[in-house]
Parts: structure tokens; sequence; C-alpha cells
């Protein structure tokens, strides 16, 4: 790894797992991006982060902000060397009752998204010759409950 900035993103990381991840990452060295789902969320992130990191609010279902997203962080702080993938919701309901939205929001959020921004980072992991994506998942996908469907599946 030739960068002197390490560069970590990290989704959902305004409050639990990905909160605590975030914070580790800084203790570690980097220099964390931690995305929420308002701009008020987002700015609780920067300073909470101070200049160890920034907060940016993104919806994972929209292509366009996870590609305005990533080109932010690479245009001013450096390639994402370290994504973590956390960002997650529940939409509980029976299958008989679940509606179709509520599957596709599951699916579009835990799976997708995954896909659409580990394939964004990728080509600056490469250039770097250095990069982790890691994918925090639950232990419903082995272990479902009832109502959860969609979320196991995904």
């Amino acid at each position: 790894m030739t960068q002197e900035r390490k560069v970590a993103l990290v989704t959902g990381a305004s409050r639990g797992i990905g909160a605590a991840i975030a914070q580790q990452l800084i203790q570690d060295g980097y220099f964390v991006v931690g995305t929420a789902t308002s701009e008020s969320g987002a700015q609780k992130l920067t300073d909470s982060f101070g200049e160890q990191g920034a907060g940016l609010a993104l919806d994972v279902r929209n292509l366009d902000e996870i590609e305005a997203v990533v080109s932010h962080i690479e245009q001013n702080y450096g390639p994402v060397l370290v994504l973590v993938n956390n960002a997650g919701i529940t939409k509980d309901n029976l299958l008989l009752r679940m509606s179709e939205d509520d599957w596709d929001d599951i699916l579009n959020i835990h799976l997708k998204a995954v896909y659409r921004l580990s394939k964004r980072v990728l080509k600056g992991m490469t250039k770097a010759r250095f990069g982790r994506i890691i994918n925090i998942s639950s232990v419903v996908a082995h272990f479902a409950n009832p109502g959860q469907a969609n979320y196991s599946a995904a």
C-alpha cells in the first residue's frame, strides 16, 4: 500500500455495529467516511469523527448517490481502501402480507448496494494495490425469524 492516508468507507455508521467499526478504524489510523441516511446523521458523524473522518448522507439504494459519494471521497480524501458494507434495515411482515416494495427495499439495501459499492471502489483499490471489502451479515441468514423472509433472503 503506497497511500499515506488510509481511507475507509463505512455504510450505516451512525449507530450500532457501524459506529463501533468506524471508531475502531479511526483508532487503527484510518480516515473514516461514515454514511448515514440523513444530512443531520451525517453531520453528527462529522462532529464525532473530528479531523479523523467525515460523515456523508447516502441512500445506498440510489446508484447516482453512490457514484457522487465515492467520487467526493476520492477527490477530497483519496481512494477508498477499506469498504465496510454495513447499512441495513428491516421491514418485517409475514410473506403473505409483505408488499413487493418492502421485499425490494431489503434486497436493494442488503444485496444490490453491496454489489454497487464494491464494484465502484475496486478500481481505486486495484490501483493502490491494496483493498479490503468487509460485508456485515446477520445470524438471521441461517436462523430465520417469522416475518423476516426478505431479511433472511438478503
